[in-house]
């Protein structure tokens, strides 16, 4: 895609977010140019022919967006749960609607529309400019639907079916429960295995694969030492939900007598190309209460890397402590869109400003350091030198917006104005591996109208049957009462 018959294109003038090789600089009027899937120059003085040339006076250039953790679909199961959901679970959202209704039985989701609900995902990570996500989206769909909608629809990508070694149901009662089955989480671990070989590079390397572990709380030992060495074996990364709840730090110090980091540490999962998703009840954390082992420097001097995703733990009045920490301690900080509205502008927004409050320092979680968390932290997380920035060899993944309008105003510093002034409907132009995915706030890929409709038919479907999941039979709004009720009730 980058031989001399690829097509040359040119970014000239407004605010570029570059890289020199060593860190991001600001490239006032400048230009930026990419020929097939690859910047060639970053600077200025740019004097041969081009194809195309992108006239930037008034916009923002930033690289693609890395979000390395995202359950892309509708979120079907999670939009009901803001201001509600059980106590008992100890602000864990997730599992009002994980577990199924018995073991094995109808989950809350049976009736979603998969297809659907992916394309939906894809797209809203596309308008938000997040051209490379790492997706927990279970087996993927029929024959890994969500691989192949990925390569088609033009992001990168990285996949495999998620395991476990365990099951989340509700008995006949509503209780949570856990079945054990590892010898059914290992199988399932080859068969990821087997999965990453057959998509790994494929769709012109868009496609890559990764060893995703479902839950640390649903694995055993044995079971995620067999995934390290399936991901060490295949060349990729491991990435699993970690220390996302109360329950599994103190279940597994209670157990085991040792926390969940030192676990991993001891038995040689942690390590480079590794990404815990979350990380927010750790030893030192007042969510965890317990204050005896450096988890962050166990973390950090393993070369693993965290996947923040601030906002889905702020709507359940929870928060890391603190994201300044996580940096002093070397660990490598990138940024996920978790569930809905796959925004990693609000992502960054809301890690600076819970960053400050947490520590009560204005000076820390920084817009420049939640904005390298967006991009060269996701790289790092994935292991890549040739994502996450805009300098020559890198590939040409990038996100151009408008920044001449009353929401930005005057600019006295872009990533400041960026981070705290920027919605996502200031996105214009997004471009993943030299392909348009969207222009002039339009998206190119897929008509979107139609993609809004079949989400919220395949989120209707899910809600209406909802009371078929319940273990007594409650339907929705019993159980996540509206806001408002409605006219005339």
């Amino acid at each position: 895609m980058s031989g001399p018959t690829a097509k040359t294109t040119r970014i000239a003038g407004g605010l570029i977010i570059a890289f020199d090789g060593r860190e991001h600089r600001v490239l006032a009027d400048g230009e930026l140019v990419y020929r097939g899937n690859t910047i060639i120059h970053v600077g200025t003085g740019w004097t041969e022919p081009v194809d195309r040339t992108i006239d930037a006076r008034g916009k923002l250039v930033i690289p693609g967006q890395i979000s390395t953790h995202a359950h892309v679909s509708a979120n079907e199961g999670h939009r009901p749960l803001v201001d509600g959901g059980r106590r008992d679970f100890m602000r864990s959202g997730f599992l009002s609607y994980i577990p199924t209704k018995g073991l094995r039985g109808r989950s809350m989701t049976a009736e979603q529309d998969v297809i659907a609900s992916y394309r939906y995902g894809i797209a809203s990570l596309i308008r938000h400019g997040v051209t490379t996500a790492v997706a927990f989206n279970g087996e993927g769909g029929p024959d890994y639907a969500i691989a192949r909608l990925a390569g088609e629809m033009g992001i990168r990508l990285y996949f495999s079916p998620s395991t476990r070694a365990g099951l989340h149901y509700f008995d006949d009662t509503g209780r949570l429960k856990v079945e054990w089955d590892e010898p059914a989480g290992l199988a399932a671990l080859d068969r990821a295995g087997a999965a990453i070989e057959r998509l790994d590079g494929t769709y012109d390397g868009r496609v890559r694969g990764m060893v995703l572990v479902d839950e640390y709380y649903l694995s055993t030992l044995p079971f995620l030492s067999r995934a390290k060495a399936i991901a060490d074996r295949l060349g990729v990364g491991l990435s699993m939900h970690f220390c996302e709840q109360h329950y599994e730090f103190h279940d597994t110090v209670r157990r085991l007598g040792k926390t969940p980091a030192e676990l991993l540490s001891e038995h040689g999962i942690l390590g480079p190309g590794v990404i815990l998703a979350h990380c927010i009840y750790v030893s030192g954390s007042s969510y965890a209460g317990h204050t005896y082992v450096d988890d962050l420097g166990i973390i950090g001097r393993s070369g693993a890397a965290v996947a923040h995703s601030p906002l889905v733990f702020a709507r359940r009045g929870t928060a890391m402590e603190s994201f300044q920490k996580y940096l002093d301690a070397g660990i490598t900080m990138s940024m996920g869109t978790d569930v809905y509205p796959m925004d990693l502008i609000e992502e960054m927004r809301v890690a600076s400003m819970v960053g400050k409050i947490v520590d009560k320092n204005h000076e820390v979680a920084t817009a420049a350091d939640v904005f390298a968390a967006s991009n060269l932290g996701g790289a790092a997380a994935l292991r890549r030198d040739d994502l996450g920035r805009l300098g020559v060899g890198a590939k040409a993944d990038i996100v151009i917006l408008d920044f001449d309008n009353l929401q930005i105003g005057p600019v006295a510093d872009p990533i400041r104005s960026f981070i705290h002034c920027a919605t996502a409907n200031m996105i214009e132009t997004v471009i993943c591996d030299g392909r348009t995915l969207m222009e002039k706030g339009e998206i190119l890929v897929c008509d979107e109208r139609a993609v809004l409709a079949g989400a919220k038919a395949s989120c209707e479907a899910v809600w209406t049957s909802y009371g078929q999941f319940h273990w007594a039979g409650r339907t929705l709004e019993q159980d996540f009462p509206p806001s408002l009720k409605r006219w005339g009730e």
